[in-house]
């Protein structure tokens, strides 16, 4: 009995973990395709910013809902980046990018296929805004 309730915990969370996920990629407008992302990072000549992050990483749930979801850093991400986020256990994504812990933020030159910038774990809203603008003005010396 105490096994069947153990389970049954176990795979509410996952269910609900990978809701959230999915809820909050489309309520942020992320994209969840690495080359697709990449295609349109070309066209419009913005660097990715890709997002890993697995279904039942705590830390990713409270980056997303915390700090990501804050209207002011959304809006400079778009303005910015072309945003993507990927699981880390399912995806496809390039050899280049190989994160060992979730959440990892790479900030991704698609034309010389080479990340210039990573956040590692989760950050508070201020650090996370501030490490940010330093990727963005990185991108900018890149180009």
């Amino acid at each position: 009995m105490k096994h069947s309730i153990v389970l049954f915990v176990l795979i509410i969370f996952t269910t609900f973990s990978f809701a959230s996920n999915e809820e909050f990629t489309k309520d942020f407008s992320y994209m969840q395709n690495y080359q697709k992302a990449k295609e349109k990072s070309l066209h419009v000549n913005k660097p990715l910013l890709v997002l890993f992050v697995t279904t039942t990483c705590p830390w990713c749930k409270k980056l997303e809902n915390q700090t990501l979801s804050k209207e002011h850093i959304n809006a400079f991400i778009h303005k910015n980046f072309i945003p993507v986020v990927l699981d880390k256990e399912k995806d496809t994504y390039p050899q280049f990018l190989q994160p060992k812990v979730v959440p990892t933020i790479y900030f991704v030159d698609t034309k010389k296929e080479k990340s210039f910038g990573e956040i590692l774990g989760y950050k508070n809203k201020s650090d996370f805004y501030e490490l940010l603008q330093k990727a963005s003005l990185r991108a900018k010396e890149q180009k």
